[in-house]
Order: structure tokens, then sequence, then C-alpha cells
């Protein structure tokens, strides 16, 4: 499919940054993704207890940080005392929980697509939602690449109408039975699933509604390769310098 889809990515989308090379969703992570060459990064959203955006996949701190407990009953000056490079090699010590603004400063000095994955703690939908639009709003290009997308239905849909003019991915595991209605539903362009349920017909049946298949979270070459011949759009990976398009 074009470039001028508006859901057009790389076909390698480095997952969490070089997550395979350095703490997941850190500074340090993004910034190897780009020494590697990555032409796309994707990371997740989502808010402190006092409703700053950050850069953090769970809900809670406890397996990528010093920290414990759940992220949105931490204060922000409580999450930058965290440490969360050290879980990953000692060598990144003392690397942070990034805020969303730095992240999202150092993807777009480098003129780099994104992934950016609202991933709200249950019941804080709508919060984390509203704060990564208010934090885009400020500080995302109007002309850079961006493809925002959620397994919530509900942060799609308050994002949507924070900012009408960005394209939606639904991400899902196993591919649901009304995918259609639900990308249709959602504003989507995009559907992200789960590596394993991904065949010809599905790749088919996407694309003749209009839409791209990105495939998480892909490591082995000979599996992105198997996946891209059967029309996959994009995969996901810890390991960008791994796999070739």
């Amino acid at each position: 499919m074009p470039h001028s889809h508006p859901a057009f990515m790389p076909k390698i989308i480095a997952h969490r940054g070089a997550s395979g090379h350095a703490p997941e969703n850190t500074l340090a992570s993004l910034a190897r993704a780009i020494e590697l060459g990555a032409k796309a990064v994707e990371f997740d959203a989502t808010v402190s207890r006092d409703g700053q955006a950050l850069v953090m996949h769970d809900f809670n701190v406890d397996r990528c940080s010093d920290g414990e407990g759940p992220v949105v009953l931490k204060s922000l000056d409580e999450i930058a005392q965290l440490d969360a490079g050290a879980w990953f090699d000692l060598k990144f010590k003392d690397e942070r929980i990034p805020l969303l603004r730095d992240a999202l400063a150092l993807v777009t000095s480098h003129g780099i697509a994104l992934n950016l994955e609202i991933k709200p703690t249950l019941g804080w939908e709508e919060p984390t939602a509203r704060a990564v639009a208010a934090t885009l709003k400020e500080i995302w290009p109007k002309d850079a690449r961006l493809l925002v997308s959620s397994m919530s239905s509900l942060a799609l849909d308050v994002f949507h109408e924070l900012m009408p003019d960005v394209t939606l991915g639904l991400i899902v595991y196993a591919i649901p039975e009304n995918w259609q209605q639900r990308l249709d539903r959602h504003q989507c362009s995009s559907l992200h699933c789960y590596h394993a349920f991904v065949t010809p017909e599905l790749t088919d049946a996407v694309h003749d509604l209009g839409h791209r298949l990105h495939v998480y979270t892909v490591n082995d070459p000979g599996l992105a390769q198997t996946l891209f011949a059967m029309g996959v759009d994009a995969v996901f990976t810890d390991f960008p310098d791994r796999l070739q398009p």
C-alpha cells in the first residue's frame, strides 16, 4: 500500500525503542534505536497521579524500575526518583522513566516516525488520553508522521475528540470476530495484532477494507520475512538491527 496511506509506517518499528539492547521505554532505548538506523519507533504513554504524561508500559512500576506499586498512585516527583535502567543492565543505572514530552522531543529531533501507544491504567482511560493529546499538541510537529494506537477503545475515542486529524490504530491480541466494525467504530486506519494470529486471508481482508496490518512482537528474521510475504505492512521488534524489510 502506498506511503500516502494515513497509517503508513516503515516496515521495521523499534518496539519501546531498541528494547533488546537497552531498558524499554527509556531515552536510552530510543537513542539506541536511532543509532541503529530505525526509521520508526514505538513507545507507550501513561500518566502519573498528578496527571503528567509519562513513557511507561505497565500499570505498576515494579518490573522496569526499583520502585513498587501502581503508576497512578505516584506523583511525578516520586516517579522521577526511580531507577529505570539497572534492572536491565547496571551500565544503565540511573536511567529514568521519561516524561512524554522528552521522548517526543528526542524522536522529532531525528525526524523519524512514531507509533505512540496510549496505555492507560484501567479506570484512567480518559485522563490518560487527555494528557497525551495535550502533550502532543505542545510538542509534536504537524508534518511529522504519527500513528496513535491503543487497546482501549475509550482512550481512542477520547483522543479522537481532542485530535481528530491524528491517525489511529486498534491494538488486539487475538483477532476479534468483529474487528472490521471495531475499526470503523473507533475511527481506526490500522489493525495491530500478535503475530501468531496472522494469516494471508486476514491480511487480504484488512487491505481490501483499506486498512493496514501491523504485527507485534517479531524478533526472528525468518518470521519477519514470512509475515512480509503474507502482506503484513509493518512489524514491531525489540531488535531493529536484526530485521531487514
